[in-house]
């Protein structure tokens, strides 16, 4: 779990983001991207039986505002169970359905008016670009799109424009970021929002030099033993292959741990794990991207120090973890964020992918976001290593309620360019499973397909929301993304340049 300074500054979407349109659709009469403020604590009113305080009360709302309220006031008052009553609310409450999609005449007339602020009646290329990319939108996956079309000169063909990358990148959910631009212009007044991104010098190849890229990969079958997994080899060496011919990683700079090498030197021990996090941080500087996968058993310890805040610590199992006492025969979370977070240069780049069981909080980062997923028609192996019963007695002798009384601890600041996806929540489990013939991990496949569904471009959000739809009906377990500060949630995903 988070230390617990982490946990407090950390935001945890739980409302699936196509429920959530449908929800705002719903409020949002007038279709001007934004909620009334009264209206919204009448709902809540209603909904809780008695009046409330709306936590973070505000004028109105955009779609993201309206997201963190409610899930605010749900973890505030969760003897009414505001998200789950919050769909029911609505329809009872609400004569006309929401569009299908908030790609429709409506909005994109809206949209096209914003854009056209100069009335010309033909929109520019360069102000497409910016807006697109605030939207999250790569401008080589506009241009794919755009070539198609001569000029924009209509809201009926800025529908047709966006309905085709709708249509050939479904992951994108560009409905949803159609709703946040007409939101964000509403709340600047109904005039064009401030499209600039933060990171337009870092997509310009000529604003910085790059740096080296470096990938550490540890994949863990435990060969023979109690625990025996199938896909974790299969995972890093499909991450292997993406890193090389997607984003020119050169082979000669991975370095992979794996049972099947028939060299000790590359078995997946918990010394050499630690000595591969050495060699993945040795030189390392400002340009640089750094690249860890670890895909293997997880588990949980009790916590000792009094640094967690719900008394457990998440850890990985080394393939030699069942040699040894606990926790001294595993790599603590505590020992990933030393290591990941605080041994970290400025300017360096760093992303991880733990796909194993109680993994959301497992590099004990400042910001995590979620997603709930429909339950699976049937279960695969879990990659969850059962603690010894030495360790099992401690854990189930943690106090959960004096665990979280513990006093807040100064957290550290944010801006570190971090990012850890991890296969499922702290308290769940990561599916190995047979998938199109091959045994993998649920997480690395459904994290690459959606690259791949991508083109390879994509903000870290539309990432993991993209991975969270391949696995959604599937799998119980909830991916999740963290990071140091919430404006890293919208940088890109690697660099592809050689």
């Amino acid at each position: 779990m988070h230390r617990l300074q982490c946990k407090m500054a950390s935001q945890a979407h739980f409302l699936d983001p196509a429920s959530l349109i449908q929800v705002f659709s719903l409020m949002d009469a007038d279709g001007s991207g934004r909620l009334n403020g009264e209206e919204v604590q009448a709902m809540f009113n209603t909904m809780c039986g008695r009046e409330v305080q709306v936590t973070s009360a505000l004028e109105s709302y955009s779609l993201s505002q309206f997201q963190e309220t409610v899930e605010r006031s749900d973890r505030q008052y969760p003897q009414f169970k505001i998200a789950a009553n919050l769909m029911k609310y609505l329809k009872e409450n609400m004569a006309e359905p929401p569009a299908e999609n908030a790609i429709n005449e409506a909005t994109c007339t809206k949209m096209y008016g914003i854009l056209d602020a100069d009335g010309t009646g033909e929109l520019e290329l360069a102000e497409l670009f910016r807006a697109f990319k605030f939207l999250g939108i790569h401008v080589e996956q506009l241009i794919e799109t755009y070539t198609d079309h001569a000029n924009i000169t209509s809201p009926e063909e800025l529908m047709q424009v966006l309905q085709e990358m709708d249509e050939k990148y479904p992951n994108l959910s560009i409905d949803e970021k159609v709703v946040q631009f007409l939101g964000e212009a509403a709340a600047a007044g109904g005039g064009k929002p401030d499209t600039s991104t933060g990171d337009d010098q870092a997509e310009d190849p000529a604003a910085e030099e790059p740096g080296t890229k470096k990938a550490f990969l540890v994949g863990i079958n435990y060969i023979g033993k109690r625990s025996e997994l199938g896909g974790c080899i299969n995972d890093v060496r499909n991450q292997l292959r993406v890193l090389t011919e997607q984003f020119g990683f050169e082979p000669e700079n991975i370095l992979m741990l794996s049972e099947d090498q028939d060299d000790d030197a590359k078995l997946p021990t918990k010394a050499n794990i630690q000595a591969g996090f050495a060699w993945l941080f040795d030189g390392a500087s400002g340009g640089d991207e750094l690249f860890f996968q670890y895909s293997g058993h997880g588990s949980q310890c009790a916590d000792r120090t009094g640094d967690e805040s719900d008394g457990k610590n998440e850890c990985i199992c080394p393939l030699d973890c069942d040699e040894g006492p606990w926790p001294d025969a595993v790599i603590l979370d505590n020992e990933i964020y030393s290591t990941f977070y605080e041994g970290l240069p400025d300017g360096a780049k760093c992303v991880c992918v733990f796909d194993c069981c109680h993994s959301a909080t497992v590099a004990d980062l400042q910001c995590t976001r979620t997603f709930s997923l429909e339950p699976p028609e049937e279960e695969d192996k879990p990659r969850w290593l059962e603690p010894g019963e030495e360790e099992q007695a401690a854990l189930d002798g943690v106090d959960q309620e004096s665990s979280r009384q513990v006093a807040e601890r100064g957290s550290s600041p944010g801006g570190k360019n971090l990012w850890t996806y991890s296969g499922c929540q702290d308290n769940q489990t990561s599916a190995d499973a047979t998938i199109d013939g091959l045994r993998q991990g649920a997480l690395t496949w459904g994290f690459i397909k959606a690259l791949t569904d991508l083109g390879w471009k994509a903000r870290h959000e539309d990432l993991l929301a993209a991975t969270r739809k391949n696995l959604k009906g599937r799998y119980t377990q909830i991916p999740a993304l963290s990071t140091t500060c919430e404006e890293h949630f919208r940088v890109w995903y690697l660099d592809r340049s050689e």
